[in-house]
């Protein structure tokens, strides 16, 4: 029996799939193999490929004409290496000013979200981790609304529905 490979792009929402009034900007799916100088604000090539990273998928949309949704859902060979980069990525965040964790439903094994006001904006990124994936999802939202937090959640929401329990 041989076993099923979880693929970033298959995980990753569609334009559909993200909802109303939703563009896709750009779409990126990335490997070692076509991108050996990969490597992300918070890890090097080289920890990315001790951590086993397998896949990338970047997608950018733009809601509303005006609201910024990027998502990140990378996958790793194990779970060990998948930890080390959430791992990576939150510590990364709270060392950088990206805002204030907020409580909010718990995604996977470990998840966060922190929220940051700016001058244009509200800024939140809510990172999770379910087995072998590890998914970012950045959020800026030009108009404060009370259901801002509400859409980033039903988005991570859906991406955790499409990562399958081993």
């Amino acid at each position: 029996m041989s076993e099923r490979v979880i693929r970033s792009i298959d995980i990753a929402l569609t334009q559909e799939e993200a909802g109303e009034n939703i563009e896709t900007l750009y779409e990126n799916a990335c490997t070692f193999a076509d991108e050996p100088d990969l490597s992300f604000n918070y890890a090097t090539a080289d920890e990315l490929n001790s951590w086993g990273f397998s896949e990338g998928c970047f997608t950018c949309f733009l809601r509303d004409s005006k609201d910024i949704i990027i998502q990140a859902v990378t996958t790793y060979r194990h779970k060990e290496g998948a930890s080390c980069a959430y791992n990576a990525d939150v510590n990364f965040l709270k060392k950088n000013d990206y805002g204030k964790q907020i409580n909010v439903k718990k995604f996977g094994e470990a998840s966060v979200l922190f929220e940051k006001r700016q001058d244009d904006g509200t800024a939140y990124n809510l990172l999770f981790l379910k087995n072998t994936v590890f998914i970012a999802i950045s959020a800026k939202y030009k108009v404060d609304k009370a259901d801002n937090i509400d859409h980033i959640t039903r988005l991570a929401e859906k991406i955790e529905g499409k990562i399958l329990d081993k």
